[in-house]
């Protein structure tokens, strides 16, 4: 199997963060009432917002190459240890809270390529 470079992991997450607007702006509200966290419009609009501005800036560095590439995918995957260890804890304390179950799974595969793509080979520009 091949192991992802840094701008399949970048890509992987640019999806999530597509996915988590989506999901946040349009459908908050039955997102929101599957999460422990229950439906509350003004926070998950500012989560849509916060991920359509990660959007933005990542369209902004695609151009710079597979050095900011990398750079994206080592802060998204703190983010993604953060964001999913908080969804993991609501989902263990709320188990039928099937949107933090999703997005602590979401943020693992996450890790799991961005960790695959991290520690492979550098590729002589081409990562």
């Amino acid at each position: 199997m091949r192991r992802p470079s840094v701008r399949d992991a970048r890509n992987v997450w640019l999806a999530g963060f597509s996915l988590a607007a989506v999901l946040q702006g349009v459908f908050r509200r039955p997102f929101g009432r599957g999460s422990a966290w229950d439906y509350n419009a003004g926070w998950q609009r500012e989560i849509a917002v916060w991920n359509v501005g990660t959007l933005v800036t990542a369209a902004g560095l695609a151009t710079l190459g597979p050095e900011a590439d990398r750079a994206q995918v080592r802060g998204y995957a703190v983010l993604s240890t953060l964001f999913g260890i908080n969804h993991l804890v609501a989902a263990w304390r709320a188990p039928r809270s099937g949107s933090n179950w999703f997005g602590a799974g979401l943020n693992a595969v996450g890790i799991a390529v961005g960790i695959a793509a991290l520690t492979g080979p550098r590729a002589g520009g081409g990562d």
